[in-house]
């Protein structure tokens, strides 16, 4: 199969693409007629970005960017994560517990067909533009390769992400404020995908990664500790750079080959399109992909959650997430 994609120079987006294999109207497109078509034109984008330098694709989507924030979260002090991410984790909180109230509520005129996703910027102090000159040493993924313990390749992105800063660095400049996307039923049958809330930030330039998680379908009658969401967080990111890799028709590196939640497009497209098989479902059985290192039952029970358990941060997210 052969196609020819042209990217503009002022934009850097797609201005052409032909192919003799699939409609050329979405009307006649199946899913995965459309998720073939998008993933040679996001690969297109990814190669050029890769051989020229062009910012072809967004520091969010770019599978060797994202990993750098991962470190990012994992790396953060206790209260380090609360000052950056605590209205992000409340609401995340909100929708386990039904005592905490959410940072942003949603509407009551309309019932929500599905696809709800809680969405903040996460800005880096680590220059993009460095990757763009050289993605090739830029790249965490090869000091990562072969680790499949997630405790070890989250530690390791840490140490990458802290040598490649100027000592005393913070590694996050920002956190945006927290929307909700959701998706409804329009008067017409189409479905919407209105927004609550808004991104603000003070921060220039686009955002080195942006968290999508969706909120969870249990209850949990006592609290969930903060830093048991930061390991969520992590493994979140960790499910986005293997869509990262997917979206653009290429197979992750083994240390991402994880199950559960990353990209909510690249989820719709894991529901809707024969082409891939359920990454987004943690009890998925797919050869050379393993499930997150956390058990369910004891998170769902709220065995993990409480004050005054002992130990520091890293040690309480080691015994909790990864049963180490």
């Amino acid at each position: 199969m052969l196609h020819e994609i042209s990217i503009g120079k002022e934009q850097f987006d797609i201005v052409y693409h032909e192919q003799n294999t699939y409609p050329n109207r979405g009307t006649k497109q199946d899913p995965d007629d459309s998720v073939n078509l998008r993933q040679a034109q996001e690969y297109a984008k990814y190669y050029v970005q890769r051989e020229r330098g062009y910012p072809t694709l967004p520091p969010r989507l770019t599978p060797e960017w994202i990993p750098y924030t991962l470190g990012a979260v994992f790396g953060l002090e206790f209260e380090g994560f609360e000052r950056q991410f605590g209205p992000y984790a409340q609401q995340y909180h909100s929708a386990l517990h039904p005592d905490v109230p959410p940072i942003v509520e949603m509407p009551d005129e309309t019932a929500p067909v599905g696809g709800i996703v809680y969405r903040a910027d996460v800005f880096l102090a680590l220059e993009f533009d460095a990757y763009l000159e050289d993605p090739a040493a830029m790249s965490p993924i090869d000091a990562v390769a072969g680790i499949t313990d997630a405790y070890d390749l989250y530690e390791a992105l840490s140490a990458e992400l802290e040598a490649r800063l100027p000592p005393d660095t913070e590694p996050i400049t920002e956190v945006s404020a927290l929307d909700l996307q959701y998706q409804r039923r329009a008067n017409d049958g189409r479905v919407e995908e209105p927004v609550v809330g808004e991104r603000s930030h003070t921060s220039t330039g686009p955002p080195d990664a942006q968290l999508q998680m969706t909120p969870p379908q249990a209850t949990l009658e006592s609290e969930l500790t903060t830093e048991i969401i930061q390991g969520l967080l992590c493994h979140h990111l960790q499910c986005q750079v293997r869509d990262a890799y997917l979206r653009l028709g290429l197979e992750p590196p083994e240390a991402f080959r994880v199950l559960g939640q990353g990209f909510a497009e690249q989820t719709m497209h894991y529901q809707h399109a024969d082409l891939y098989p359920p990454y987004h479902l943690t009890d998925a059985e797919i050869e050379g992909y393993r499930a997150p290192g956390i058990d369910h039952g004891e998170l769902a029970s709220g065995g993990f959650a409480g004050p005054g358990q002992p130990g520091p941060l890293l040690w309480r997210i080691v015994r909790a997430l990864f049963g180490r």
